[in-house]
């Protein structure tokens, strides 16, 4: 019987503590802290929905699911260092480099980055599966540093729209595009891999596109983290090129589409997920 999806985050976070439940430094202890303080989980229920419309066994889920949940919280860590974005919350509590220092967050996120393909590597996926997500995994991991690269190159520049989707589909897109890919790897239908990938990034964009929108008027007891840093940091966005309304219309299209590839593919436990996703 399959998992519903409030049992497979309670499994999730379970096994999340026990990945971390040691910490016998300061540094352990940061990566603790930011690692379980309650976040979406956004990542590895998109995991979890493409493996369930593809039939993959859940045995086969948590490590890929663990493993981008912990990269992913790195490079938050990273991103909310005085010296990129200098953002004061996450998730609702102070950063990690608030309450821990700059230096200790910067190897904690380096910390939690080792740790995610450590986890990976005791998939018990078979052999050709587990080379194929650590291929994917390692070409999305890089891409990510190199996205972050990309925004603090273009902070207080003024790249034009087709360089700022180019660095969301890295800085964002990446680890969407590894979400994506290991559902057919996971199945066993590897010639689908990169389609779903390219997919994926094609959510990463739209993601990030909503998370501009959000900087601009949400609220951040909503949002756990603080607003308006984009503009007060100069930072390249597509809000910024578009405008508030028309990044919403540019927002919506791109949304319209993915769902007409979800649907084509038959990914009817994905598209119920960004459904409930797009209504908050």
């Amino acid at each position: 019987m399959r998992k519903t999806e409030t049992e497979f985050l309670k499994e999730f976070e379970e096994l999340l503590r026990e990945e971390i439940k040691e910490a016998c430094c300061r540094v352990e202890r940061a990566i603790a802290y930011s690692v379980l303080t309650p976040g979406k989980r956004f990542r590895p229920l998109l995991i979890w929905s493409i493996c369930n419309d593809l039939d993959v066994p859940v045995e086969l889920v948590w490590h890929p699911a663990l493993a981008v949940e912990l990269f992913h919280t790195a490079s938050l860590i990273h991103d909310d260092l005085p010296q990129i974005d200098d953002s004061p919350l996450r998730r609702g509590k102070p950063s990690c480099h608030v309450v821990f220092g700059n230096d200790t967050a910067i190897l904690a996120g380096d910390g939690l980055m080792l740790k995610a393909f450590c986890v990976l590597s005791d998939s018990p996926a078979e052999p050709r599966k587990k080379e194929m997500l650590f291929q994917y995994f390692s070409r999305s991991t890089y891409q990510v540093l190199v996205g972050e690269a990309l925004d603090v190159e273009y902070t207080g520049a003024s790249p034009d729209l087709g360089e700022v989707l180019r660095m969301y589909a890295k800085k964002t897109g990446a680890l969407f595009s590894f979400c994506f890919a290991s559902g057919p790897i996971l199945a066993g239908k590897f010639d689908l891999a990169e389609r779903f990938s390219k997919l994926g990034e094609a959510l990463g964009i739209w993601f990030q596109v909503q998370d501009d929108i959000k900087d601009a008027c949400g609220d951040e007891s909503k949002l756990g983290k603080p607003v308006g840093r984009d503009v007060a940091l100069g930072k390249p966005t597509v809000v910024k090129i578009l405008g508030l309304e028309q990044s919403k219309i540019f927002a919506d299209k791109l949304l319209r589409s993915i769902m007409r590839q979800l649907g084509k593919l038959r990914l009817n436990n994905v598209r119920k997920l960004l459904e409930d996703l797009a209504k908050r």
